[in-house]
């Protein structure tokens, strides 16, 4: 498993690169400092599908998320829940809370920065919908403590390392037993 490191490639395929204008109006429109990592990625692609796509969400959690793409800045897009300035539309559509911008979701998960009690720092937080409980609609996991921390954890390539894993005994049973039959 290979972890970003922070340079080189990034994106797998994205939009074409956003103008420091046009960041500066979306942090306007938003009432947020975005993060500077962020920001700096979208100076390269406005968004887009990502070469690391796999995130423990818990510490010391062997279960991974994938998070396919990252979004960018669309103006166009945000009546209609598309890039991070849609985050008011789709807290509005679903309950989410606020203040966070959402970098990524299925409707039934998002990754977001969670800019509780704070309009210059975030942390990135997973939110995930709680079907056993009739009070509260969305559970929240803390990811990292900024962006940084949370790019640095995510991941690609196989979580298990083929040269550790043990021969299937099924198969070993199989081949004795052609091995004694034939």
């Amino acid at each position: 498993m290979e972890f970003y490191k922070g340079k080189g490639e990034f994106w797998d395929e994205g939009e074409k690169p956003i103008l420091d204008l046009d960041i500066r109006i979306a942090e306007g429109k938003l009432d947020v400092k975005l993060p500077l990592s962020y920001i700096e990625l979208l100076k390269e692609h406005n968004g887009g599908t990502l070469k690391y796509t796999n995130i423990f969400i818990k510490e010391n959690d062997k279960e991974r998320f994938t998070i396919p793409e990252i979004y960018g800045i669309d103006f166009e897009g945000e009546q209609n829940g598309v890039g991070i300035l849609a985050s008011k539309y789709w807290i509005n559509q679903t309950g989410l809370p606020e203040p966070i911008i959402i970098l990524w979701g299925d409707y039934h998960s998002w990754i977001a920065l969670n800019y509780e009690g704070n309009t210059e720092n975030s942390s990135v937080v997973y939110f995930y919908e709680d079907y056993l409980s009739d009070n509260e609609k969305w559970k929240q996991i803390k990811i990292a403590n900024d962006f940084d921390a949370f790019l640095r954890k995510l991941s690609r390539g196989p979580i298990l390392d083929p040269k550790r894993l043990k021969p299937s005994y099924g198969r070993k049973k199989v081949n004795e037993f052609c091995s004694t039959t034939g």
